[in-house]
């Protein structure tokens, strides 16, 4: 029997999210709502925008109840969420102790105040290229898996991951690698290829050399950048810089 149950997912187009999305409609034939957080300093948005309607274009085709189990997508501009002193808080504590806790958590945390979502799935996968930074192998310290899903356990050894009260994390134990390995044998392997990853895409194409680019090429995944890309990437680790 199909759940009907809502999953309120982030989703930006992207590698992890979208496999969240395609997982949830077409294996497991839940509902989802889905939030887009515009950051219009982002220089990936157009891109980002595009991947999205590919990929709602491919569900529709293979989803005969599509508009009663996709919800409209919820979109906000970074500028309107709304200031939020405690969570604006704890993200401060957190980053003080762990440098690399990027600011988009900042406004995650007052989004998901300002929505009254508590249990926001946030598409953060495992990697087995590399060990996870101290912050997240901290809180996956602290997770208690629930229907096959990870939440903040009740009582967390350290307050201040407090902050992470709201948010759910389906793929804190699933590889980039092992997606494709689902999504395969699930028959939406075509569809996850729409994604995007790059943060500072190069003509419309992945350029290489941004964080996602980088962990695209060191986590199985280097098929998905081109030539061009992984040219820039080689070069930029040796040191020489291209106009």
């Amino acid at each position: 029997m199909p759940n009907n149950e809502i999953v309120n997912l982030l989703w930006s187009g992207g590698w992890d999210s979208t496999f969240r999305l395609c997982d949830l409609l077409l294996v497991q034939d839940r509902r989802v709502r889905l939030y887009y957080v515009v950051d219009p300093g982002r220089q990936s948005v157009a891109q980002e925008i595009k991947a999205m309607q590919r990929i709602r274009k491919r569900l529709q085709e293979r989803i005969a109840s599509f508009d009663t189990r996709l919800l409209s997508m919820q979109v906000v501009w970074l500028w309107e969420i709304a200031p939020e002193s405690s969570m604006t808080s704890r993200y401060e504590s957190l980053r003080r102790r762990f440098k690399s806790f990027g600011p988009q958590y900042e406004w995650l945390g007052r989004f998901v105040v300002e929505q009254g979502i508590g249990d926001l799935e946030l598409s953060i996968e495992s990697n087995s290229f590399r060990p996870n930074g101290p912050l997240w192998s901290a809180l996956e310290s602290m997770l208690v898996e629930e229907d096959a899903n990870f939440r903040l356990c009740d009582n967390p050894s350290d307050s201040d991951f407090e902050f992470f009260r709201s948010f759910r994390f389906p793929l804190i134990r699933t590889t980039k690698l092992e997606m494709m390995s689902y999504a395969k044998e699930h028959g939406f392997d075509d569809i996850m290829l729409q994604s995007w990853f790059c943060h500072t895409p190069r003509n419309g194409r992945p350029c290489g050399v941004c964080h996602p680019c980088h962990f695209a090429l060191t986590e199985g995944m280097s098929r998905r950048v081109p030539l061009s890309g992984k040219v820039r990437y080689i070069l930029r680790r040796m040191g020489i810089k291209l106009r």
